[in-house]
C-alpha cells in the first residue's frame, strides 16, 4: 500500500516538475541553463513535498475508512447473534404450539367419540320410550308430538298475546306523553295576545251638541241609521262618545263609518244618511278585498291567483266572532299551531298551513247562507280549486266525518289549542250559568244520582251516584246515556267530560 503511495506521489511530482519547468521554458528564452535548472529543482522538491502531504492525509482517511469498517463489522455480528437467539426462540414456540395442537386434536376426538356414542344411547333411549309410551297410551308418537307441537303454539300465541297488550299500553303511555311534551312546547313557541273581538264600538265626538245631529228631530234619523245598518246606536253611557253594538261585526264597521262621516256633515238628513251608508258599504267591500289579499300575501298563497270573491270572503272572516273570539286572528291561531306541529311530525306542510288557516272560513257566510261553518268551508273551498287533500285537512276539524289524514288531525287539535287558550272565549255570564244549570239537570235526572257538580267552567261534571242502588257495572251505561243526553240538548264548546262516581263506605264498632 506504502509503495503504491509513493509511485503515485512520484508521478505526480514528475507531472508537475514537466509543467513548471516548460512554463518557466517558455517565456523565458534569454535565461541561463543555471537558472532553469534551480527553478526545476525547487518546482521538484516542492512537487514531491506536496505529493507527501496528499500522501499522509490519503493514508489518514484510509485509516478512518478501515476503522469505520471494523466498528460496522462488529454491530453486524451482534444483530446477527441477536437474530440466531430470536430464530432459535421461534423455533422453540413453534414445537410448543404443534404439540399443544396434537394434545387439542386428540381431545377433539376423544370428545367426537362420546358424543357419537351418547347420541347412538339417546337414539336407544328414544326408541324404548317410545316403545313403552305406544304400548301404555296406545297412541302413535306422530300424534303426540302433534299434540305437543299444538300445546306449545297455544302457549307462544298466549304469551305474544300478552306481551303485545303490554307493549300497547306502553306505547299508549308514551305516546300520551309525547303528544302532551310535543303540545306544550308548541304553545310556548306561540306567544301572540288572546283573538277575544269587543261586541261593541264607540266614536269620539268633539262636543256631546254633535250627537243632536245624529239623533235628528224626533230621533228620525237615529231610527233610520239603525234601520237600515242594523245596529245599536247608544247615546248616553259615556259624554262625548257614541257605542255602536251588534253581533254582525259588518254592519258595526258600515255603521260606524256612516256616523263618522255624518259627524263632518253640517246638516244631517235621511238622504244623505242613505248616501253614507252606501258610501260606507261600497268602502267596506274594497276593505274586505284588500284584507283578504293582505292575508293570502302573508300566507304566502298570492301565486295561485285567487279571485276577488275569495278575497272578499277571507276579508269577512276579520268582522266574524264566535264566543267573543275574533275569526281571522283565530284562523292565523290555528294555521301557526298546525304548521308547528306539523313540522315537528314531518308532515305536509302546505296542506297543515292551508287546512289551519281555512279551516273556519265557512263562518264568513254562515250567517247568510244556511248550513253549518264546516260543510261551507268545504264548498268554498272546492268552488276554489283547492285540493282534495287541503279540503279533507280543512273542514273535518268538526268530525262530520272522520279524519283520513294526519294533517286533517292536526287542524282538529290545533282548533282545540286555540279555543282552550285562557281568554280566548268570551260569553255572558247568564248564558254561562244557564249552561252549568242544564248540565247538572240532566245529570241529575237519572236515577240513582245523588249530586252533581259542573266543574272547569263547563268542561266536567261529576256524578255522585247512591252505592245502594248501582251497582259497579251500571256506571258505564249510566256516563254513556249522560253524554248522549248533554250532546243533544246543551249548546257547548270543545268537550264535556262525564265523571260518575260510586263510593262506598262502611263502618262498624268494636265493644
Amino acid at each position: 500500500m506504502n509503495e503504491l503511495f509513493n509511485i503515485l506521489a512520484g508521478t505526480i511530482a514528475l507531472a508537475i516538475g514537466l509543467v513548471s519547468g516548460y512554463a518557466i521554458f517558455k517565456p523565458k528564452k534569454a535565461e541561463s541553463i543555471e537558472s532553469y535548472r534551480r527553478r526545476g529543482e525547487e518546482s521538484v522538491k516542492n512537487s514531491i513535498a506536496e505529493a507527501q502531504n496528499i500522501k499522509v492525509q490519503n493514508i489518514k482517511r484510509i485509516q478512518e475508512i478501515q476503522e469505520h469498517m471494523r466498528e460496522q463489522e462488529g454491530k453486524n455480528k451482534t444483530q446477527l447473534e441477536k437474530l440466531e437467539k430470536l430464530i432459535v426462540l421461534k423455533e422453540e414456540q413453534l414445537l410448543l404450539r404443534n404439540a399443544k395442537l396434537k394434545e387439542i386434536q386428540s381431545f377433539i376426538e376423544n370428545e367426537n367419540e362420546e358424543t357419537r356414542a351418547a347420541r347412538d344411547g339417546i337414539k336407544i333411549l328414544e326408541k324404548q320410550f317410545q316403545e313403552k309410551l305406544l304400548s301404555k297410551t296406545g297412541r302413535k308418537m306422530e300424534d303426540i308430538k302433534a299434540e305437543a307441537m299444538s300445546e306449545l303454539q297455544r302457549d307462544l300465541e298466549l304469551e305474544r298475546e300478552d306481551r303485545l297488550y303490554k307493549y300497547e299500553e306502553y306505547l299508549k303511555e308514551d305516546r300520551e306523553r309525547q303528544a302532551k311534551n310535543l303540545i306544550t312546547s308548541v304553545i310556548q313557541r306561540y306567544s301572540a295576545p288572546t283573538s277575544v273581538e269587543k261586541r261593541s264600538s264607540t266614536i269620539t265626538v268633539p262636543r256631546d251638541e254633535a250627537k243632536g245631529k245624529i239623533i235628528g228631530k224626533n230621533a228620525e234619523n237615529i231610527l233610520l241609521i239603525e234601520e237600515l245598518s242594523g245596529v245599536d246606536v247608544i247615546f248616553n253611557d259615556a259624554p262625548n262618545t257614541i257605542i255602536v253594538s251588534c253581533f254582525d261585526l259588518v254592519k258595526r264597521h258600515v255603521a260606524r263609518e256612516t256616523i263618522t262621516k255624518l259627524l263632518k256633515e253640517r246638516i244631517v238628513t235621511p238622504e244623505k244618511i242613505r248616501q253614507k251608508i252606501t258610501e260606507s258599504q261600497n268602502e267596506t267591500e274594497k276593505t274586505l278585498v284588500r284584507i283578504g289579499k293582505e292575508t293570502v300575501k302573508m300566507l304566502g298563497l298570492d301565486n295561485r291567483n285567487l279571485p276577488d270573491d275569495f278575497m272578499k270572503i277571507m276579508g269577512r272572516l276579520k268582522f266574524r266572532t264566535s264566543y267573543g273570539q275574533n275569526i281571522l286572528k283565530h284562523s292565523f291561531e290555528v294555521g301557526y299551531f298546525t304548521l308547528m306541529l306539523g313540522s315537528e311530525l314531518g308532515l305536509n306542510l302546505l296542506s297543515c298551513k292551508i287546512g289551519g288557516f281555512f279551516h273556519d272560513i265557512g263562518k264568513a257566510i254562515d250567517q247568510e247562507v244556511e248550513g253549518s261553518h264546516d260543510m261551507l268551508t268545504r264548498e268554498i273551498m272546492e268552488k276554489f280549486d283547492f285540493s282534495e287533500e287541503e279540503i279533507h285537512a280543512a273542514w273535518a276539524h268538526h268530525d262530520a266525518i272522520a279524519q283520513r289524514t294526519p294533517e286533517a288531525m292536526l287542524v282538529k287539535a290545533g282548533d282545540a289549542i286555540s279555543a282552550g287558550r285562557p281568554g280566548a272565549r268570551q260569553e255572558s255570564l247568564e248564558k254561562y250559568i244557564e249552561r252549568i244549570q242544564a248540565i247538572e239537570k240532566i245529570a241529575s235526572s237519572y236515577e240513582g244520582v245523588s249530586k252533581t257538580f259542573a266543574i272547569s267552567a263547563g268542561r266536567e261534571v261529576r256524578v255522585i251516584v247512591e252505592p245502594q242502588q248501582l251497582e259497579d257495572n251500571d256506571l258505564m251505561p249510566l256516563a254513556e246515556g249522560i253524554a248522549e243526553d248533554i250532546q243533544a240538548n246543551v249548546a257547548y264548546p270543545g268537550k264535556i267530560k262525564v265523571n260518575v262516581i260510586r263510593r262506598t263506605k262502611n263502618v262498624d264498632y268494636a265493644k
